[in-house]
């Protein structure tokens, strides 16, 4: 029996794809510091205006969902590449296509907001609005 788990854990890594990779750019987020940090970096934070104003990434610019089509063309500089960061990673890749049409080397942050600033890397560039 022992040798069906065996076949069973082989088959599970063949069959095993990745087919979100495989459609879009991403970049895991082991490498957001070293993105955050380069010039030939953009990262936009997606998340709506109060949820950016209480807590945010520094050097990070915020593109709100709803006024996306409307700002992203005078924020965004066509020769830097993007990564796009939000609270789902899936949950906006029309902005991705959007960007990707009008010919911007855009890539997805292959993480979600809340897992990203828990690392203590990233939460020492974290800036932070406390209300009294």
């Amino acid at each position: 029996m022992q040798w069906l788990d065996y076949v069973f854990k082989f088959m599970a890594k063949i069959f095993k794809t990745n087919s979100f990779k495989k459609k879009y750019r991403t970049k895991p987020a082991k490498n957001f510091l070293k993105i955050l940090k380069s010039e030939k970096w953009q990262v936009a934070d997606l998340r709506n205006v109060v949820a950016y104003a209480d807590n945010h990434i520094e050097n990070t610019i915020n593109l709100p969902i709803l006024t996306f089509n409307y700002k992203y063309y005078k924020v965004l500089d066509r020769s830097k590449k993007i990564l796009l960061i939000n609270h789902d990673y899936r949950s906006n890749l029309n902005l991705y296509r959007t960007l990707k049409k009008k010919h911007f080397k855009v890539y997805l942050l292959y993480s979600n907001y809340n897992d990203l600033i828990l690392e203590p890397e990233v939460d020492r560039h974290t800036i932070i609005t406390i209300y009294e």
